[in-house]
């Protein structure tokens, strides 16, 4: 019964730890629109991420983090996270 209950406890997290992720993923990603929003794009010469599907942006993601594509800031924001979160911000992106 005890390994019921904690076989029970433990998949009850499942759907909390995929909620935080999201919110994590959305928190990233307000940085993003900071500087690559439609509007402040267009202004700034920046690239508008709103075009580009999730693939599209976890590849370049992940190119800064690797250093396999040039950049000012890009390259030292995207080594702050893990390739998982890089991933998870890229389809938050995508989805909105």
């Amino acid at each position: 019964m005890r390994r019921l209950r904690g076989t029970v406890y433990v998949l009850a997290l499942i759907p909390l730890r995929a909620a935080h992720a999201d919110l994590s993923a959305q928190a990233i990603a307000m940085n993003c629109l900071n500087c690559h929003a439609s509007g402040q794009a267009a202004a700034s010469r920046l690239p508008d991420i709103g075009r580009l599907s999730a693939a599209e942006l976890e590849q370049a993601l992940l190119a800064f983090k690797y250093d396999r594509r040039a950049a000012t800031l890009m390259p030292r924001l995207a080594k702050a996270y893990s390739d998982a979160e890089l991933a998870a911000v890229a389809a938050y992106l995508a989805r909105h």
